[in-house]
């Protein structure tokens, strides 16, 4: 029964400390890089500012993005170190109900933490960044019950939960832990570092069609901070987390035919 491998797969969540100390750490980053970043923000424009503030107000993202992966990947990966995963599949009848019913724990539980933390960060920075000179005119106050400000929350809370499947997908693949994350660290973020190598039409290729297309859900104006510059996102927000998505579910797809094929 699909709902007795859920029950295992939430104790088993719970009683990880990996999994529970990932899952603190990347609410923490959320909210602590944020703040330091809104804290540091500043501008002197006093009509028409081009900046993103909904973006800036949720810029711990990026580094909550790298205990996302942790999370993701540990889910997984700790089983096979401890040989325990030989066990869960005698277990259950059918790995496709062990690896979808990680994928459906570790989505019920990443999104409300991460909603959490991208809507507290979100509230947290935005006294920080009137002080910086953020206030209207040039920067008319923003709610987070606003359309624009609602969806990048939310979505910056997809984002990182789509992150963790990622990782589980790539440590289903790989069975490591170390291999795994600096995998998936790579597929997230190298293709960030490598921007600056490549020609402008090739890296809005490399952005589009990335997991960092995902980032995208936070543009709420034309001037959203790109991984190239500052140009805007070259995706539209939810297609960008489609993208997001697609790699997760490209990743578990690739994981699931593997888990087959191989022995534990």
């Amino acid at each position: 029964m699909i709902g007795a491998t859920l029950h295992s797969e939430w104790t088993k969540f719970r009683s990880q400390r990996g999994t529970l100390i990932a899952l603190v750490v990347m609410c923490a980053l959320m909210v602590g890089m944020t703040t330091w970043a809104a804290s540091e923000a500043h501008t002197d424009a006093v009509f028409g500012g081009d900046d993103d503030v909904v973006q800036l107000a949720l810029t711990g993202v990026v580094f909550a993005s790298l205990a996302a992966v942790v999370l993701g990947a540990s889910l997984i990966t700790s089983e096979y170190s401890t040989r325990m995963i030989r066990t869960t599949l005698t277990a259950t009848q059918g790995r496709a109900k062990v690896l979808a019913a990680k994928a459906v724990v570790l989505s019920v539980v990443t999104f409300p933490f991460a909603l959490a933390a991208s809507a507290l960060a979100f509230v947290l920075s935005q006294p920080l960044l009137h002080d910086g000179g953020y206030v209207a005119p040039a920067y008319p106050p923003v709610s987070i019950t606003d359309p624009a400000a609602a969806r990048a929350v939310i979505g910056t809370a997809l984002l990182l939960t789509a992150y963790c499947l990622i990782a589980l997908g790539l440590g289903t693949i790989i069975r490591h832990a170390g291999a795994t994350i600096a995998t998936a660290l790579a597929v997230v973020f190298l293709p960030l570092v490598m921007f600056g190598v490549f020609p402008h039409d090739v890296r809005e290729r490399i952005e589009q069609f990335s997991p960092l297309a995902g980032m995208a859900v936070q543009a709420t104006t034309g001037r959203m901070l790109s991984s190239f510059g500052g140009r805007g996102m070259p995706i539209g927000p939810w297609q960008g987390l489609g993208v997001a998505y697609a790699w997760a579910l490209g990743t578990l797809a690739v994981g699931y035919l593997l888990l087959r094929r191989r022995d534990a």
